[in-house]
């Protein structure tokens, strides 16, 4: 999944400029608002909002990390990697764009290039949350179940607002068996990611899990209603 990079590289504000706008004039509220989403996992939105930030200026980084977002939701992480990798070559050392390549990488099986990308993350910024996040989830993706877990509970503590974090979780204490934790993970996802469909699938797989039919049945038909947007 920290404060972003292209935040950190505004331009300082003058004396002639006002607090609520950077020095092009431009309410940064917005692009704040997207790497918000960005990091609650709701991609789909942040997408919408860089188009509407940066269409009049059209920043290379930017538009490069808005493809690359939106490839990765569709499935598609090859063509998600090529626009993050460009991002890369535009700023080397934004974390989030490294995050976010690592994480690209990790859905392939790509494990050598993806610790590659994470651990330039961590150098740069050990703290990053988003870095911490990613790392997590390659453990996953590794299937390293308990190690996830571990990291993760740290990081939801620490960030109890983190959608990505508490869902990742969620999906670790599925796969160790830890159903009924899993529940509270994945509603407390729910409340920070309402229209992520993904946690209304694992939602249906856990209330199968627990024989409520009724409920898992709900919640698959939930998951594909968003799916399908």
């Amino acid at each position: 999944m920290a404060d972003h990079s292209p935040e950190r590289k505004r331009r300082p504000e003058s004396g002639g400029v006002s607090e609520a706008t950077d020095s092009d004039g431009q309410d940064p509220k917005p692009l704040a608002n997207a790497f918000r989403k960005l990091r609650e996992d709701r991609g789909r939105e942040a997408a919408s909002l860089y188009h509407d930030v940066v269409k009049p200026r059209q920043t290379p980084l930017m538009v490069h990390i808005e493809r690359g977002i939106r490839h990765d939701e569709l499935g598609r992480h090859e063509s998600a990697i090529e626009e993050f990798l460009a991002a890369r070559d535009l700023d080397p050392d934004n974390v989030e764009t490294l995050a976010y390549l690592a994480a690209a990488y990790g859905a392939l099986g790509r494990f050598a290039k993806a610790d590659h990308a994470m651990e330039s993350a961590i150098r740069i910024d050990p703290v990053n949350v988003q870095a911490r996040v990613g790392e997590a989830i390659l453990s996953f993706r590794k299937g390293l179940y308990t190690e996830a877990e571990v990291q993760l509970k740290d990081i939801c503590d620490q960030n109890p607002s983190h959608g990505p974090a508490h869902f990742y979780r969620g999906e670790a204490l599925n796969r160790l068996g830890r159903v009924d934790e899993a529940l509270t993970a994945m509603e407390r996802t729910v409340q920070l990611q309402p229209r992520n469909w993904r946690v209304y699938h694992t939602l249906g797989i856990l209330f199968d899990r627990k024989k409520d039919r009724e409920r898992a049945s709900e919640m698959y038909r939930k998951a594909h209603e968003l799916n399908r947007l």
